[in-house]
């Protein structure tokens, strides 16, 4: 619960950071408040979007004494990053998904960061300095305070994906019920969870609530959505059991350490279809998302890693260059003879005889050419995150052609509104590292408007 302060705005006593402790003796959170121009600001951020940017971002704000409030839509923080897996198998192959598990880490020891999950943005009103905030909270119909994560309710749970299990390193390490599947909540009879959980955590009584709140600056760091593979029928995604995106790969090599073949057993050949859902007018995404060349290359190590006699094929039109010379598969491909470069885009996916992918290609100047894999990982691309036109019509900010925040080319978090900032993939796409550097530079940004040095 916060402070209200008494405060006469425009003494030289409150001329820069005063009025208050940063914590009570309780730990209980009050209000800051920062000088500007004869008006007062609140020394307090709330952060939109609790992937790798927005973390970066609540964390450099923490450091610097300010206090954060992060909301996200999802039941525990971490965003798209946390699903990926980690690339090195003897080594550390800088793939910078240790940086996601490390920040997970430092903000839940932090007192100076709230979380709020299952939380979206309603309103906002007030100005620069002084937003007025109101969020949405969805029940989790688990206490928090109560769950020790013992998954009991989801051992008896007659319904499958009904009780969420938390991530790895999850925050709020906390399970969670699904309401469109639960049979208590649909008007059913079943206490299954309820009678299983011996600490009372389950709490089917639970109502979604709203949150108020006053922040001096706003961060938007949303992430991104993934291109949906089922937009491109050709490549029969939602059909064919050997078809897989780069996102399902990284998820089942986060779980599993491998990645299966159709038939269940360890891939031998392996075609990465690069660009799908980038690069295409068709589409509606003519823009390159950047990272896809970067994370196929690395799911493509890791294979050759787990199994030497693994074959890859990298179908592109081309390939993005990168600082590393490890990242360049024209380089690979000269050295290693069981990795190949073909330049060309795929015409579709059918299947074999044996049931597995068969991908029809087309080489300048030849016939079609049909070519059976184990494994066929479409390489897909990043969209703006769902509900962005939205959002920014509710913090006011503009929106680029292609559907991302619009943000200052010379200062790349600075919006179209002062005292609210972006970071991350909702700007454009962008990889772990750029986008972690980005919510720093975000917070610094955020940070220096409050102190009034911009």
């Amino acid at each position: 619960m916060y402070t209200e302060l008494d405060i006469e705005f425009n003494t030289p006593e409150v001329s820069r950071l005063t009025a208050c402790q940063s914590l009570t003796s309780q730990g209980t959170l009050r209000r800051q408040w920062t000088g500007r121009g004869g008006r007062l600001l609140l020394r307090q951020a709330l952060v939109i979007g609790a992937g790798i940017a927005g973390i970066s971002a609540a964390l450099s704000l923490a450091d610097r004494g300010i206090f954060v409030n992060i909301i996200d839509s999802e039941g525990a923080i971490g965003g798209r990053a946390r699903e990926l897996a980690c690339k090195g198998v003897d080594k550390c192959v800088r793939c910078d998904v240790c940086l996601v598990t490390d920040s997970l880490y430092n903000v839940g020891k932090s007192q100076r960061i709230r979380i709020f999950p299952n939380s979206t943005l309603k309103n906002v009103s007030g100005e620069p300095g002084r937003f007025r905030v109101t969020i949405d909270r969805r029940p989790r119909y688990i206490d928090e305070a109560k769950c020790t994560a013992c998954g009991a309710c989801i051992g008896s749970c007659p319904v499958d994906g009904s009780a969420i299990r938390p991530p790895d390193m999850g925050v709020p390490l906390t399970y969670m019920i699904d309401p469109t599947r639960c049979l208590s909540l649909n008007d059913q009879d079943c206490s299954a969870c309820f009678d299983a959980c011996s600490n009372g955590a389950v709490d089917l009584s639970m109502k979604p609530s709203t949150k108020r709140m006053e922040v001096g600056t706003i961060i938007v760091a949303t992430g991104f959505e993934p291109f949906d593979p089922i937009l491109e029928p050709r490549y029969r995604y939602d059909e064919l059991p050997g078809v897989i995106t780069s996102l399902d790969a990284e998820r089942l090599m986060n779980l599993e350490g491998k990645l299966p073949s159709a038939d269940g057993e360890n891939p031998r050949t392996v075609a990465f279809i690069q660009c799908v859902g980038s690069r295409d007018q068709r589409l509606g995404a003519e823009y390159c998302s950047k990272v896809c060349c970067k994370y196929s290359r690395g799911i493509a190590a890791n294979l050759r890693e787990i199994d030497p006699q693994a074959e890859i094929t990298f179908f592109i039109m081309d390939w993005r260059p990168y600082e590393l010379v490890e990242d360049d598969i024209f380089a690979w491909e000269a050295i290693d003879e069981k990795v190949r470069v073909v330049r060309a885009r795929p015409a579709e996916i059918i299947s074999s005889d044996s049931a597995k992918p068969q991908v029809r290609y087309v080489f300048p100047s030849e016939n079609m050419i049909e070519e059976e894999f184990d494994l066929v990982i479409l390489s897909i691309g990043i969209r703006p995150p769902y509900g962005l036109d939205r959002m920014a019509g509710l913090l006011g900010l503009d929106i680029t052609p292609t559907g991302f925040l619009w943000t200052s080319s010379e200062r790349p978090s600075l919006t179209s509104r002062l005292g609210i900032f972006a970071s991350g993939c909702c700007t454009g796409p962008k990889d772990i590292e750029e986008s972690a550097m980005e919510g720093t530079a975000a917070a610094g940004e955020a940070a220096s408007f409050l102190e009034g040095l911009k």
